[in-house]
């Protein structure tokens, strides 16, 4: 269950709205900061910390009534930047928040077959920072 947080996590981060305020410098002060890979507190009140350079599993899963056969695999990445999250605000630093969809780009491509149709299916996800405008 915690190998699909990063994935779970970083979705629903990223999906925010680009108009929320920060959190208050009180707010952060209060929120413990848990390591990815630790039991989630209950809430939102706290600081979710992805470290860089240390392996970070991500579960993948594709099943459904379709399907014969189900499949589950763990992929692990590393960050090369350590990212923190806070409700629906990220910082690369753990001092300069804003909105997570306007400091991380995300894109999740799905295609089935793949485009040219001679290979498998294809889950493909990006992030990358956001260029300041």
């Amino acid at each position: 269950m915690k190998n699909a947080l990063l994935l779970t996590l970083l979705a629903a981060s990223l999906s925010a709205c680009a108009g929320l305020t920060p959190p208050s410098t009180n707010e952060l002060a209060q929120a413990p900061r848990i390591e990815f890979g630790q039991p989630l507190p209950a809430g939102d009140n706290y600081i979710l910390h992805y470290p860089a350079g240390v392996p970070l599993p991500i579960s993948t899963v594709v099943d459904g009534v379709l399907f014969e056969q189900s499949a589950t695999s763990t992929l692990h990445v590393v960050l090369k930047h350590e990212i923190f999250v806070f409700r629906r605000h990220a910082s690369l630093d753990g001092k300069t928040w804003q909105p997570a969809n306007e400091l991380i780009e995300t894109k999740l491509e799905l295609q089935i077959p793949q485009k040219d149709g001679s290979k498998a299916g294809l889950l493909h996800m990006t992030l990358n920072p956001k260029q300041a405008n």
